[in-house]
């Protein structure tokens, strides 16, 4: 059985649901290394390459004592901190060959791996990188920073740029006041027992302006979209799957 590695927030109806698609869950729980909004978000504590999750040092400790599988894991070297740019060593995208991520703050380790699986690194000057992208396949994303889009959009990239608004992020039982990113609500799957991938709303695109759009380019690539009607779209720091 695949694992995921969710926010402990999570909703329970999101929740149930994928543990229906058989996946096993590991809930992150809250650090008090870095601030609220973000403290169980496993984009900022882990970065996926190929199979191998390089995951920040005191989460380390705690996801692998939670699964078998510790060769999955390697130990990143940076600890995160509160303030910007001490959150973000580990907030690294990767889609198809490109990995992007502003690399004056990448956690070396990452580089390493990054650079030994052949990756084309693209140097962006938005820290939040993963949180940015939403991954759909191998040659296509959506974001909402013109900033990223400008500097990915000559690449053998497909890039819908849509508006972020409206999303939200938890700030203990309310939401924040800062505004979620679109990469930490919406996740590619791939399910066991499925011969397609999905793409995973956390919430009701209704509830976005740009929800049509992005309906329509997850349909216009073949892939299952799974949403939760009528409720919020919220910012859980993706989903990291484990193979």
């Amino acid at each position: 059985m695949k694992k995921l590695i969710i926010d402990s927030r999570m909703r329970k109806p999101e929740k149930e649901l994928l543990t229906t698609l058989w996946y096993k869950i590991i809930e992150l729980e809250k650090s008090k290394d870095v601030y609220e909004e973000i403290s169980s978000h496993p984009d900022v504590f882990c970065t996926k390459i190929g199979n191998r999750i390089v995951v920040e040092p005191n989460t380390y400790r705690y996801l692998t004592s939670k699964v078998l599988e510790k060769d999955k894991f390697i130990i990143g070297k940076k600890c995160l901190g509160k303030v910007y740019p001490m959150d973000i060593n580990y907030n690294v995208c990767t889609v198809g060959k490109y990995a992007i991520h502003n690399f004056k703050y990448t956690d070396e380790t990452i580089v390493e791996l990054l650079d030994k699986n052949g990756y084309e690194m693209i140097n962006v000057s938005q820290g939040y990188s993963n949180c940015s992208i939403a991954v759909i396949d191998d040659k296509s994303i959506i974001t909402s920073d013109k900033g990223i889009y400008n500097k990915l959009k000559d690449l053998e990239l497909n890039i819908l740029l849509v508006e972020n608004d409206n999303i939200k992020l938890l700030n203990g039982n309310t939401y924040s006041t800062k505004n979620g990113f679109i990469g930490g609500c919406i996740v590619r799957l791939e399910p066991e027992g499925h011969d397609n991938a999905v793409i995973f709303i956390s919430g009701d695109l209704n509830k976005l302006r740009g929800g049509n759009e992005i309906r329509d380019f997850v349909s216009e690539r073949k892939i299952d979209l799974i949403e939760f009607p009528n409720m919020d779209v919220i910012d859980y720091g993706g989903i990291v799957e484990l193979e």
